[in-house]
């Protein structure tokens, strides 16, 4: 970052004698683009603390229009789904290694800046409890057979559970945020420098960083609109719930950190979520059939192959996000030019394109200007450029 930029970073700060205060309201956008002093200044440390300091300050300003966006998201969940709140039975720290301006990363919603669990997160957490827990007890449950695969999924096909993020409750999002540190002893050693060992003479190196408190709103949906989608729906949120208060979830957790269990200590799908045992489940597994990757419904209809010369018309792309010129043939399938300069024509024009390839699962063409040929590979250059 230039320090013209620096400049301007400072003009948003409020100095009263040395220390300096930041007034804003997302604390993601104040910790990645707010920090006032460069990572070779003496003083960052303190710009650290002042930086971590406005990011707790920023979400207590947050509570009523969070509160309205906490309710929209738990409405709008995709039926049928469970759910439930958690609440950290110790501090909780997401996205610690992330890619980041300061030394520590925290996982912020990029809208509002307040804590929450990303559902990969949770999808990567409940996928492993499952294989290393519950497939002890029932193989079906194991990486790659058939309880897993509905569940999660695999390379090739997509499973019938989705992890939706963990909102933070807009009750207790004011105090959520609570400083933390670390002292790491051996950096030497832990960055395998040669010839160093960790001993005890080696001076702690105090990281401060933010760490999470508070309740939130966990939930999982079922792809599969039927009885059967909700007792899979409920099946995977008990595994959910094992996971999160046995193993924990982000860094740290060997340390006691990321436990969460439920706030309420309730039933889930008619037995205590804490006490459900793998010898209960499979009698509540459904049998779902897994669906198969299918062509796109055009592809039956696709009339040419590769090489054809087709007339086309030129009509709007049915993708308004695109920005190319948008064609279609007879057929009535469209593509787009691949390869060549597109046509100037109006809108509703006929014009003659070479199909350049055939996409079936899509239901597309590719187009080529007629006549139009790829470039042949560039020549290798020597070190000074020639040929």
């Amino acid at each position: 970052m230039s320090q013209s930029c620096r400049n301007a970073i400072c003009k948003c700060y409020d100095r009263r004698g040395e220390n300096y205060s930041l007034l804003g309201t997302n604390a993601g956008l104040i910790r990645d683009k707010y920090i006032r002093l460069s990572a070779n200044d003496a003083a960052r440390t303190t710009a650290r603390a002042e930086l971590l300091e406005a990011m707790q300050l920023a979400i207590t300003r947050l509570e009523g229009i969070y509160g309205a966006a906490f309710s929209r998201n738990k409405d709008n969940l995709p039926q049928p789904s469970a759910g439930d709140s958690f609440r950290t039975s110790s501090r909780m720290i997401i996205g610690l290694g992330g890619e980041n301006v300061l030394e520590t990363g925290l996982s912020l919603q990029h809208t509002y800046g307040t804590p929450l669990i990303p559902g990969s997160a949770l999808k990567g957490l409940t996928a492993h409890y499952c294989d290393q827990v519950w497939g002890a007890s029932d193989p079906k449950f194991k990486l790659g057979e058939e309880y897993h695969e509905t569940i999660f999924g695999t390379t090739e096909d997509s499973g019938h559970i989705i992890f939706h993020d963990a909102w933070i409750t807009p009750e207790c999002l004011a105090d959520s945020l609570k400083p933390d540190v670390m002292t790491p002893h051996h950096g030497d050693y832990y960055s395998k420098k040669e010839g160093a060992a960790p001993t005890d003479f080696d001076d702690p190196n105090p990281i401060t960083f933010l760490s999470i408190v508070g309740s939130f709103h966990v939930a999982v949906s079922c792809d599969v609109q039927s009885e059967d989608g909700e007792k899979w729906a409920k099946l995977a949120f008990k595994m959910l719930t094992e996971a999160l208060g046995e193993w924990g979830i982000g860094g740290k957790t060997n340390a006691s950190y990321g436990r969460l269990v439920l706030e309420n200590l309730g039933e889930v799908d008619g037995q205590s979520s804490v006490n459900t045992t793998v010898s209960e489940t499979p009698a509540s597994v459904p049998d779902v059939q897994k669906p198969r990757k299918q062509p796109h419904p055009a592809a039956k209809k696709l009339k040419y192959k590769k090489g054809d010369t087709v007339e086309v018309t030129k009509v709007p792309d049915p993708n308004v996000r695109r920005s190319s010129a948008y064609f279609m043939a007879d057929d009535g399938i469209g593509g787009q030019v691949v390869l060549g300069t597109p046509p100037s024509v109006e809108m509703g024009q006929k014009v003659r394109l070479e199909i350049n390839g055939v996409m079936e699962k899509e239901g597309l063409y590719n187009f080529a200007a007629v006549g139009a040929k790829r470039e042949p590979p560039r020549q290798a250059r020597d070190k000074r450029g020639r040929r």
